[in-house]
C-alpha cells in the first residue's frame, strides 16, 4: 500500500514503525482538514523518496528516526537464497552442503582421513 493515495479522496499515513496517524479526507477540504486539531501532524509531515523511487511518509522526527534505525531507508537486499528450482535441488545441495560441514568438521578434529589420489 502506497502511504500518498490521490483521487478524489486523499489518504495520508505514517510510516512509521508502530504509528497509527492516518487521515482519509476529500481533497476539496484540503485546508479544512488541516485545520483539525487532531491533524496538527500534517503540517509537519515529511516525504522521504529513497533510492529505489520508494516514497516514505512520516509524521515526526521519531517515526523517521524509528523507521531509519529499522532499516527501512535502506534499498531492499534481494533473496540470498534461491527458491526458484525444484525441491529435490534444494534438499540435494542442503545434503550435499551438510556433508562438506560435517567432513570438514571431522578433519579438524583429526577424525577423519585426508586421501590424495592422482
Amino acid at each position: 500500500m502506497s502511504p500518498i493515495i490521490d483521487s478524489n479522496i486523499r489518504s495520508i499515513q505514517c510510516d512509521g514503525p508502530e504509528c497509527t496517524k492516518l487521515v482519509l479526507y476529500d481533497r476539496k477540504a484540503e485546508k479544512e482538514t488541516f485545520e483539525l486539531p487532531e491533524n496538527v501532524w500534517l503540517r509537519a509531515t515529511r516525504v522521504t523518496q529513497t533510492a529505489d523511487g520508494r516514497n516514505l511518509v512520516f509524521c515526526s522526527d521519531v517515526c523517521q528516526i524509528n523507521s531509519i534505525a529499522m532499516g527501512t531507508h535502506n534499498v531492499p537486499e534481494p533473496p540470498k537464497i534461491v527458491t526458484a528450482t525444484n525441491p529435490a535441488a534444494v534438499a540435494a545441495a542442503a545434503k550435499a552442503a551438510a556433508g562438506a560441514k560435517a567432513a570438514e568438521a571431522a578433519v579438524r578434529s583429526g577424525v577423519g582421513k585426508i586421501e590424495i589420489a592422482d
